[in-house]
Protein backbone atom coordinates (compact mmCIF):
# COMPACT_ATOMS: atom_id res chain seq x y z
CA UNK A 1 0.00 0.00 0.00
CA UNK A 2 1.36 3.17 -1.09
CA UNK A 3 2.38 5.96 1.64
CA UNK A 4 2.91 8.50 -0.86
CA UNK A 5 1.43 11.09 -3.05
CA UNK A 6 1.35 8.46 -6.06
CA UNK A 7 0.21 5.09 -5.71
CA UNK A 8 1.22 4.35 -9.42
CA UNK A 9 3.02 5.73 -12.44
CA UNK A 10 3.15 4.50 -15.81
CA UNK A 11 4.93 5.82 -18.97
CA UNK A 12 3.42 4.62 -22.16
CA UNK A 13 5.42 7.03 -24.54
CA UNK A 14 8.57 9.35 -23.10
CA UNK A 15 11.37 9.85 -24.86
CA UNK A 16 12.58 6.36 -25.91
CA UNK A 17 10.71 4.87 -22.69
CA UNK A 18 7.74 2.47 -23.76
CA UNK A 19 5.19 0.80 -21.38
CA UNK A 20 6.81 0.66 -17.82
CA UNK A 21 4.55 0.74 -14.96
CA UNK A 22 6.12 1.30 -11.59
CA UNK A 23 3.48 -0.42 -9.58
CA UNK A 24 2.41 0.24 -5.15
CA UNK A 25 5.28 3.14 -4.71
CA UNK A 26 6.58 4.18 -1.54
CA UNK A 27 7.59 7.16 0.47
CA UNK A 28 11.39 6.71 -1.20
CA UNK A 29 11.15 5.49 -4.44
CA UNK A 30 14.51 3.95 -6.25
CA UNK A 31 15.55 3.36 -9.53
CA UNK A 32 18.49 1.29 -10.61
CA UNK A 33 19.40 -0.38 -13.93
CA UNK A 34 22.23 -0.61 -16.41
CA UNK A 35 23.41 2.74 -18.07
CA UNK A 36 20.56 4.30 -20.69
CA UNK A 37 17.82 1.87 -18.78
CA UNK A 38 15.69 4.86 -18.77
CA UNK A 39 15.97 6.27 -14.86
CA UNK A 40 16.83 10.21 -15.99
CA UNK A 41 13.86 9.85 -18.40
CA UNK A 42 11.35 8.37 -15.50
CA UNK A 43 12.21 11.32 -12.83
CA UNK A 44 11.72 13.82 -16.30
CA UNK A 45 8.34 12.11 -17.00
CA UNK A 46 7.42 12.90 -13.43
CA UNK A 47 8.25 16.13 -13.88
CA UNK A 48 6.56 17.17 -16.44
CA UNK A 49 3.31 15.20 -15.64
CA UNK A 50 3.00 17.15 -12.15
CA UNK A 51 3.19 20.49 -14.78
CA UNK A 52 0.88 19.30 -17.59
CA UNK A 53 -0.20 22.76 -18.37
CA UNK A 54 3.25 24.43 -17.68
CA UNK A 55 5.55 24.56 -21.00
CA UNK A 56 8.58 26.49 -19.17
CA UNK A 57 8.59 24.03 -16.62
CA UNK A 58 8.31 21.46 -19.55
CA UNK A 59 11.66 23.19 -20.97
CA UNK A 60 13.40 23.52 -17.99
CA UNK A 61 12.66 19.87 -18.06
CA UNK A 62 14.06 19.25 -21.25
CA UNK A 63 17.14 21.34 -21.03
CA UNK A 64 18.64 20.07 -17.52
CA UNK A 65 20.75 17.26 -18.92
CA UNK A 66 22.48 20.26 -20.47
CA UNK A 67 22.86 22.14 -17.06
CA UNK A 68 27.07 21.93 -17.55
CA UNK A 69 26.73 22.76 -20.96
CA UNK A 70 25.20 26.19 -21.68
CA UNK A 71 27.74 27.74 -24.28
CA UNK A 72 26.81 24.94 -26.74
CA UNK A 73 22.58 24.03 -25.43
CA UNK A 74 20.14 22.71 -27.78
CA UNK A 75 17.86 24.87 -29.31
CA UNK A 76 14.29 25.15 -26.98
CA UNK A 77 12.05 23.27 -29.45
CA UNK A 78 14.47 21.22 -30.73
CA UNK A 79 15.41 20.07 -26.96
CA UNK A 80 11.59 20.09 -26.42
CA UNK A 81 10.89 17.51 -28.84
CA UNK A 82 13.60 15.31 -27.15
CA UNK A 83 10.87 14.69 -24.95
CA UNK A 84 8.58 12.94 -27.15
CA UNK A 85 8.28 9.27 -28.12
CA UNK A 86 9.08 9.08 -32.15
CA UNK A 87 8.21 6.43 -34.60
CA UNK A 88 10.99 6.33 -36.67
CA UNK A 89 10.59 4.05 -40.14
CA UNK A 90 13.44 3.82 -43.38
CA UNK A 91 11.82 6.62 -45.29
CA UNK A 92 11.27 9.06 -42.20
CA UNK A 93 14.09 12.01 -43.66
CA UNK A 94 13.40 13.84 -40.05
CA UNK A 95 11.14 13.84 -36.94
CA UNK A 96 8.07 15.31 -37.93
CA UNK A 97 5.20 14.28 -35.00
CA UNK A 98 5.63 12.66 -31.32
CA UNK A 99 3.74 11.43 -28.84
CA UNK A 100 3.94 11.69 -24.84
CA UNK A 101 1.46 9.60 -22.44
CA UNK A 102 1.45 9.11 -19.09
CA UNK A 103 -0.54 8.04 -16.80
CA UNK A 104 -1.05 7.98 -13.11
CA UNK A 105 -2.86 7.02 -9.86
CA UNK A 106 -3.06 8.78 -6.10
CA UNK A 107 -4.24 11.74 -4.46
CA UNK A 108 -3.43 14.02 -7.97
CA UNK A 109 -6.30 14.92 -9.83
CA UNK A 110 -5.02 14.36 -13.06
CA UNK A 111 -5.23 10.48 -14.05
CA UNK A 112 -3.78 10.91 -17.70
CA UNK A 113 -2.42 13.00 -19.60
CA UNK A 114 -1.61 13.01 -23.89
CA UNK A 115 0.52 15.55 -25.27
CA UNK A 116 1.41 15.50 -29.37
CA UNK A 117 3.13 17.93 -32.04
CA UNK A 118 3.43 18.51 -35.25
CA UNK A 119 6.26 20.56 -36.89
CA UNK A 120 4.50 23.88 -39.21
CA UNK A 121 6.24 26.42 -41.26
CA UNK A 122 5.03 30.33 -41.35
CA UNK A 123 5.86 33.54 -42.28
CA UNK A 124 7.47 35.92 -39.70
CA UNK A 125 7.11 39.51 -40.70
CA UNK A 126 8.95 42.16 -38.40
CA UNK A 127 6.96 44.03 -36.17
CA UNK A 128 7.12 47.46 -38.20
CA UNK A 129 5.77 46.08 -41.46
CA UNK A 130 3.46 44.50 -39.36
CA UNK A 131 2.07 47.91 -38.06
CA UNK A 132 2.41 49.37 -42.03
CA UNK A 133 0.58 46.88 -42.68
CA UNK A 134 -2.18 46.94 -40.41
CA UNK A 135 -2.43 50.78 -40.84
CA UNK A 136 -1.01 51.65 -37.33
CA UNK A 137 1.42 53.67 -38.52
CA UNK A 138 0.32 57.45 -37.52
CA UNK A 139 2.79 59.60 -39.26
CA UNK A 140 4.14 60.65 -42.96
CA UNK A 141 7.49 59.96 -43.91
CA UNK A 142 8.89 62.50 -46.26
CA UNK A 143 10.48 60.39 -49.52
CA UNK A 144 14.22 60.87 -48.03
CA UNK A 145 13.03 59.43 -44.52
CA UNK A 146 10.72 56.41 -45.81
CA UNK A 147 12.24 53.20 -44.78
CA UNK A 148 13.18 50.44 -47.81
CA UNK A 149 10.96 47.47 -46.29
CA UNK A 150 12.66 45.36 -48.98
CA UNK A 151 15.69 45.37 -46.65
CA UNK A 152 13.31 43.63 -44.24
CA UNK A 153 11.40 41.38 -46.07
CA UNK A 154 9.25 38.58 -44.56
CA UNK A 155 11.07 35.33 -43.41
CA UNK A 156 10.56 32.00 -43.00
CA UNK A 157 10.21 30.76 -39.56
CA UNK A 158 9.56 26.84 -38.21
CA UNK A 159 7.49 25.97 -34.93
CA UNK A 160 5.53 23.15 -33.41
CA UNK A 161 1.78 23.35 -33.10
CA UNK A 162 1.45 21.51 -29.83
CA UNK A 163 -1.26 19.48 -28.06
CA UNK A 164 -2.24 18.81 -24.71
CA UNK A 165 -5.10 16.27 -23.02
CA UNK A 166 -5.82 15.76 -19.51
CA UNK A 167 -8.02 13.14 -18.15
CA UNK A 168 -8.99 13.90 -14.46
CA UNK A 169 -10.78 12.04 -11.52
CA UNK A 170 -13.76 14.31 -12.24
CA UNK A 171 -14.25 12.96 -15.59
CA UNK A 172 -13.16 9.60 -15.74
CA UNK A 173 -11.16 8.22 -18.75
CA UNK A 174 -12.33 4.90 -18.69
CA UNK A 175 -15.92 5.98 -18.91
CA UNK A 176 -16.28 8.56 -22.08
CA UNK A 177 -12.48 8.60 -23.67
CA UNK A 178 -13.27 12.81 -23.77
CA UNK A 179 -10.53 14.60 -22.25
CA UNK A 180 -11.23 16.83 -19.43
CA UNK A 181 -8.94 19.62 -21.13
CA UNK A 182 -7.67 20.16 -23.96
CA UNK A 183 -4.88 23.02 -24.55
CA UNK A 184 -3.12 24.07 -27.41
CA UNK A 185 -0.18 26.33 -28.41
CA UNK A 186 1.79 27.30 -31.13
CA UNK A 187 5.68 27.49 -29.97
CA UNK A 188 7.78 28.97 -32.69
CA UNK A 189 11.85 29.11 -33.05
CA UNK A 190 14.15 31.85 -31.90
CA UNK A 191 10.72 33.80 -30.03
CA UNK A 192 10.51 33.64 -26.35
CA UNK A 193 8.35 30.90 -25.08
CA UNK A 194 4.35 33.24 -24.50
CA UNK A 195 2.51 30.75 -22.85
CA UNK A 196 -1.01 31.46 -22.07
CA UNK A 197 -4.14 29.41 -20.26
CA UNK A 198 -4.15 27.39 -17.13
CA UNK A 199 -1.30 25.96 -15.45
CA UNK A 200 -3.45 24.39 -12.93
CA UNK A 201 -3.52 21.51 -12.38
CA UNK A 202 -0.05 20.98 -10.81
CA UNK A 203 1.95 19.37 -7.98
CA UNK A 204 4.84 21.11 -6.36
CA UNK A 205 7.97 19.24 -7.59
CA UNK A 206 11.63 19.97 -8.07
CA UNK A 207 14.78 17.97 -9.74
CA UNK A 208 17.92 17.97 -8.16
CA UNK A 209 20.86 16.62 -11.43
CA UNK A 210 24.29 15.69 -10.68
CA UNK A 211 25.47 19.44 -11.63
CA UNK A 212 22.69 21.53 -9.99
CA UNK A 213 24.21 21.98 -7.15
CA UNK A 214 26.75 24.37 -8.86
CA UNK A 215 24.78 27.26 -9.71
CA UNK A 216 23.75 30.04 -7.62
CA UNK A 217 20.59 30.97 -9.81
CA UNK A 218 17.36 30.80 -6.76
CA UNK A 219 19.49 29.46 -3.94
CA UNK A 220 19.34 32.48 -2.25
CA UNK A 221 15.47 32.95 -2.42
CA UNK A 222 15.47 29.05 -1.72
CA UNK A 223 17.54 30.31 1.36
CA UNK A 224 15.20 32.97 2.36
CA UNK A 225 12.37 30.64 2.35
CA UNK A 226 13.94 28.41 4.52
CA UNK A 227 14.69 30.71 7.06
CA UNK A 228 10.71 32.06 7.16
CA UNK A 229 9.46 28.77 7.41
CA UNK A 230 12.24 27.91 10.26
CA UNK A 231 13.67 25.05 8.68
CA UNK A 232 17.21 27.34 8.35
CA UNK A 233 18.05 24.33 11.85
CA UNK A 234 17.01 21.17 10.08
CA UNK A 235 19.65 22.97 6.95
CA UNK A 236 22.47 22.96 9.35
CA UNK A 237 21.92 19.48 10.22
CA UNK A 238 22.37 18.32 7.76
CA UNK A 239 25.06 19.83 6.25
CA UNK A 240 27.04 19.06 9.78
CA UNK A 241 26.39 15.40 8.66
CA UNK A 242 30.08 16.58 5.77
CA UNK A 243 31.35 18.72 8.03
CA UNK A 244 30.91 19.33 12.04
CA UNK A 245 32.58 22.09 12.16
CA UNK A 246 29.87 23.80 10.36
CA UNK A 247 27.95 26.17 12.78
CA UNK A 248 25.73 28.71 10.31
CA UNK A 249 24.75 30.12 6.66
CA UNK A 250 23.85 33.56 5.71
CA UNK A 251 23.58 35.61 2.60
CA UNK A 252 25.95 38.44 3.21
CA UNK A 253 28.00 41.27 1.36
CA UNK A 254 31.32 41.58 3.44
CA UNK A 255 32.86 44.78 4.49
CA UNK A 256 35.39 45.77 1.56
CA UNK A 257 34.14 43.81 -1.26
CA UNK A 258 35.20 44.50 -4.58
CA UNK A 259 31.88 43.44 -5.59
CA UNK A 260 28.50 44.68 -4.82
CA UNK A 261 26.81 40.64 -5.12
CA UNK A 262 25.76 39.23 -2.07
CA UNK A 263 26.74 35.74 -1.75
CA UNK A 264 26.03 32.36 0.18
CA UNK A 265 28.56 32.52 3.74
CA UNK A 266 29.07 29.69 5.60
CA UNK A 267 30.24 30.28 9.42
CA UNK A 268 33.27 27.70 9.97
CA UNK A 269 35.04 27.00 13.56
CA UNK A 270 38.31 26.57 11.77
CA UNK A 271 37.69 28.40 8.39
CA UNK A 272 35.44 30.96 9.84
CA UNK A 273 33.19 33.18 7.49
CA UNK A 274 33.99 31.81 4.25
CA UNK A 275 31.36 32.04 1.07
CA UNK A 276 30.11 28.35 -0.05
CA UNK A 277 32.31 27.88 -2.85
CA UNK A 278 35.24 27.46 -0.58
CA UNK A 279 33.54 23.86 0.31
CA UNK A 280 33.68 20.92 -1.44
CA UNK A 281 30.67 19.34 -4.14
CA UNK A 282 29.84 17.38 -1.25
CA UNK A 283 28.61 20.32 0.83
CA UNK A 284 27.17 22.46 -1.82
CA UNK A 285 25.15 19.69 -3.09
CA UNK A 286 23.93 18.24 0.07
CA UNK A 287 22.46 22.38 0.83
CA UNK A 288 20.93 22.74 -2.21
CA UNK A 289 19.02 18.94 -1.35
CA UNK A 290 17.79 20.71 1.88
CA UNK A 291 16.81 23.51 -0.02
CA UNK A 292 14.85 22.32 -2.64
CA UNK A 293 13.19 20.01 -0.07
CA UNK A 294 11.85 22.68 1.72
CA UNK A 295 10.45 23.83 -1.34
CA UNK A 296 7.65 20.68 -2.27
CA UNK A 297 6.22 20.00 0.58
CA UNK A 298 3.44 18.06 0.19
CA UNK A 299 4.60 17.53 -3.30
CA UNK A 300 7.10 15.18 -5.50
CA UNK A 301 11.12 15.38 -5.15
CA UNK A 302 12.95 13.67 -7.92
CA UNK A 303 17.30 13.21 -7.51
CA UNK A 304 18.78 12.14 -10.01
CA UNK A 305 21.88 10.05 -8.64
CA UNK A 306 21.38 10.05 -5.03
CA UNK A 307 24.70 9.06 -4.18
CA UNK A 308 27.08 12.03 -6.41
CA UNK A 309 29.41 13.70 -4.28
CA UNK A 310 28.18 12.39 -0.99
CA UNK A 311 31.15 10.45 1.17
CA UNK A 312 30.38 6.82 1.48
CA UNK A 313 31.02 7.54 5.73
CA UNK A 314 28.36 10.20 4.87
CA UNK A 315 25.50 8.39 3.72
CA UNK A 316 23.75 6.77 6.26
CA UNK A 317 23.77 9.95 8.41
CA UNK A 318 22.65 12.36 5.08
CA UNK A 319 19.92 9.81 4.39
CA UNK A 320 18.36 9.59 7.51
CA UNK A 321 18.04 13.22 7.70
CA UNK A 322 16.47 13.42 3.93
CA UNK A 323 14.16 10.32 4.56
CA UNK A 324 12.73 11.79 8.13
CA UNK A 325 12.30 15.21 6.59
CA UNK A 326 10.20 13.50 3.71
CA UNK A 327 7.77 11.90 6.10
CA UNK A 328 7.85 15.25 8.26
CA UNK A 329 6.94 17.45 4.86
CA UNK A 330 5.00 14.96 3.04
CA UNK A 331 7.23 14.53 0.12
CA UNK A 332 7.30 11.62 -1.88
CA UNK A 333 11.27 11.10 -3.19
CA UNK A 334 12.27 9.50 -6.35
CA UNK A 335 15.59 8.91 -6.89
CA UNK A 336 17.92 7.56 -9.24
CA UNK A 337 21.64 5.20 -8.07
CA UNK A 338 24.32 3.27 -9.42
CA UNK A 339 25.37 2.59 -5.75
CA UNK A 340 25.26 -0.15 -3.53
CA UNK A 341 26.68 1.36 -0.76
CA UNK A 342 23.60 3.78 -1.39
CA UNK A 343 21.37 1.19 -1.32
CA UNK A 344 22.69 -0.31 1.92
CA UNK A 345 22.54 2.90 3.64
CA UNK A 346 18.78 3.53 2.69
CA UNK A 347 17.55 0.20 4.16
CA UNK A 348 19.48 1.23 7.39
CA UNK A 349 17.19 4.17 7.76
CA UNK A 350 13.84 3.02 6.70
CA UNK A 351 11.89 0.68 8.70
CA UNK A 352 8.92 -0.37 7.32
CA UNK A 353 7.33 -1.99 3.58
CA UNK A 354 5.72 1.29 2.40
CA UNK A 355 9.11 3.26 3.51
CA UNK A 356 11.29 2.20 0.59
CA UNK A 357 10.62 0.45 -2.67
CA UNK A 358 13.49 0.20 -4.99
CA UNK A 359 12.59 -0.53 -9.31
CA UNK A 360 14.79 -2.30 -11.26
CA UNK A 361 14.62 -1.06 -15.48
CA UNK A 362 15.15 -3.27 -17.88
CA UNK A 363 14.99 -2.20 -21.45
CA UNK A 364 13.50 -4.26 -24.13
CA UNK A 365 12.69 -3.84 -27.70
CA UNK A 366 9.15 -3.05 -27.19
CA UNK A 367 8.99 -2.38 -23.08
CA UNK A 368 11.07 -1.44 -19.96
CA UNK A 369 10.29 -4.19 -17.79
CA UNK A 370 9.99 -3.59 -13.94
CA UNK A 371 11.66 -5.50 -11.32
CA UNK A 372 9.88 -4.54 -8.45
CA UNK A 373 11.54 -5.08 -4.56
CA UNK A 374 9.72 -4.04 -1.40
CA UNK A 375 11.82 -3.19 1.50
CA UNK A 376 11.55 -6.70 3.35
CA UNK A 377 12.25 -8.51 0.47
CA UNK A 378 15.35 -6.07 -0.24
CA UNK A 379 16.46 -6.48 3.37
CA UNK A 380 16.94 -10.42 2.64
CA UNK A 381 18.32 -9.96 -0.44
CA UNK A 382 20.92 -7.73 0.63
CA UNK A 383 21.61 -8.66 4.15
CA UNK A 384 21.01 -12.62 3.84
CA UNK A 385 22.18 -13.26 0.32
CA UNK A 386 24.27 -10.42 -0.63
CA UNK A 387 22.71 -10.28 -3.68
CA UNK A 388 23.86 -7.69 -6.91
CA UNK A 389 20.35 -5.76 -7.18
CA UNK A 390 20.93 -3.05 -9.75
CA UNK A 391 21.52 -5.32 -12.74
Amino acid sequence: MSSGILESFTIQQFRGVRDLALRDLGHINLLVGINNSGKTSVLEALSVYCHPLDIKAWLNTARQREEGYRSSRTPSLDALQWLFAHDFTPKTESIGTGTISLAASGAFDVQQMKATYEKIEGIFVSEKRSRSVAGEDQFDESEEEQVDDSDDPPEERKGLDLKIELYTRQMSFFEDKKPSLIQSHQLWEHEFLKTSGKREPSLPTSMVTPVSHRSDIGQFRLLSEAQFHNFKADVLELLRQMDHNISDIEILLPSGSISSRFNIYIQHEVLGLAPISTFGDGVRRLLHIALKLASVRGGIFLIDELESTVHTEALQSSFSWLVKWCQKMNVQLFATTHSLEAVDALLEVTEFESHLVLYRLEPEKTQTRVVRHDWDRLKRLREQSGQEIRW
